[in-house]
């Protein structure tokens, strides 16, 4: 887990089908629906770290 600079975090699944999915997490939004506050930023870590640069 990790967070940004307002508290919201940064979250990798650990099961079923969001297990290896990477999460941005809002906390300060009340969700309408289960996980409305959550928000997919990549289907892997790999995939999460590869777009942290951009190549050139």
């Amino acid at each position: 887990m990790a967070n940004d600079p307002g508290g919201n975090e940064i979250l990798i699944g650990v099961s079923g089908e969001y297990q290896g999915k990477i999460y941005f997490w809002i906390h300060d939004i009340e969700p309408e629906e289960e996980m409305g506050n959550m928000f997919i930023l990549a289907d892997s870590f790999a995939e999460f770290f590869n777009n942290l640069y951009v190549s050139e």
